[in-house]
């Protein structure tokens, strides 16, 4: 073999050598453990808040129902829900033309009250003349001194006691007469006004065209927006954690420009009874109404009744405290743990919780203010894993 088959033969086993080595370097890469991409928050201090949110609507705290003092015949009515009154108002008019001739057994019977009442005057006009001889004649008897001064003294008082009854007797066949009053006797002084027991806002109009109407029946609902409420209704099992005092935040009142905007309030009072509702799928749930009242300035477009809001109950706060997402946490055996990245690695970390909220849960041990903990950390993660940062947005 001479030298240049020497160099060739060379030069094919390093050619050799080099592919070896190179398929060698691929497979050892190939077998290198390649880093896991996750998603990192950046710990912070912060507030960390446990509520409880359901839906809830306002609620006029005075509202008062104008109803028929009488039985007559009501006037149309000319206001309309949504009208601004002041109180004494009148809102509208009840006149008595019907009064008394609905049906013919009411006619029947206020003639025979007429009657009844007829003979008790005339029985008591009777009475009072009878008394009225025998007290001249005890008069007469006692200026000679033939009767006892007291024996005058009871006539006396039977004349006037036989006088009252004939008065009293007078009056209820007046008042019976009344009920037959022709409707064409009958002007507008026979009418009642309706007048409104306090200033506010017309809510509902009940009966709004003429028509004859029994006492009692409620007419309009008018509401005084002076002082607005919030009736929230709560699952049982949430309202047992909600006390009276609790601070409590209305939202989603608005869509306009004030979409966004809490506005503070307070639990007044938790009614201790629950009432049976039915949910949009169906199920049957303990609902307990909770009541809150605004503790700053109320917005004009919440002066209002029965208009829809979120209401949010805080149950416990923290101000300035380690937080983390409830979603970096996890359970190892009985604590709690996190992966927090250093150097490009996860590394197991155990932390000590204490409040728990709904965006935050406070950290008390473990973790510090700029620490990156991973977020929703996969099976395929353990202690020391190399891994690849992808920041997460809270």
């Amino acid at each position: 073999m001479n030298r240049s088959q020497v160099s060739k033969f060379l030069m094919h086993r390093w050619y050799a050598v080099a592919a070896a080595l190179a398929l060698l370097g691929v497979m050892i890469w190939s077998l290198q453990p390649r880093p896991i991409p996750v998603e990192v928050v950046t710990i912070d201090q912060g507030v960390v808040r446990s509520t409880l949110i359901d839906e809830g609507r306002t609620r006029m705290h005075e509202t008062y129902v104008v109803s028929a003092p009488m039985t007559g015949e009501l006037l149309r009515v000319t206001v309309e829900p949504g009208d601004v009154v002041k109180q004494g108002d009148t809102l509208a008019r009840l006149s008595r033309n019907r009064a008394g001739f609905l049906d013919a057994r009411t006619d029947s019977s206020t003639q025979a009250l007429i009657a009844a009442a007829q003979s008790r005057l005339r029985a008591a006009t009777a009475a009072r003349e009878y008394a009225s001889v025998e007290y001249e004649r005890a008069q007469k008897l006692a200026e000679s001194r033939l009767i006892a001064t007291s024996t005058l003294d009871s006539a006396r008082t039977r004349l006037r006691t036989a006088s009252a009854e004939e008065t009293t007797a007078k009056a209820e066949l007046s008042r019976a007469r009344s009920a037959l009053l022709p409707a064409e006797s009958q002007n507008s002084a026979g009418q009642i006004a309706l007048v409104a027991p306090s200033s506010g806002y017309i809510l509902e109009v009940r009966q709004e065209s003429a028509t004859a109407v029994q006492a009692g029946t409620p007419i309009i609902v008018l509401g005084d927006p002076s002082r607005i409420d919030i009736v929230a209704e709560f699952l049982s099992q949430d309202a047992l954690r909600i006390k009276a005092g609790d601070t409590a935040l209305i939202e989603n009142w608005s869509t306009g420009q004030s979409a966004g905007r809490s506005i503070r309030a307070i639990v007044e009072r938790v009614e201790p009874t629950a009432r049976t509702k039915i949910s949009a799928l169906g199920i049957e749930e303990q609902r307990t109404r909770v009541i809150l009242r605004f503790d700053e300035t109320l917005p004009a477009e919440l002066r209002a009744h029965q208009y829809r809001v979120d209401a949010r109950v805080i149950l416990d706060q923290v101000d300035k405290v380690t937080r983390a997402p409830p979603g970096a946490l996890f359970r190892d055996g009985d604590d709690w743990s996190v992966f927090v990245v250093r150097d490009q690695r996860a590394r197991l970390q155990r932390v000590e919780l204490g409040t728990r909220g709904d965006d935050f849960t406070e950290i008390k041990d473990g973790l510090r203010v700029g620490d990156k903990v991973v977020v929703f950390p996969n099976r395929e993660l353990s202690d020391g894993a190399k891994v690849e940062l992808e920041t997460s947005s809270r």
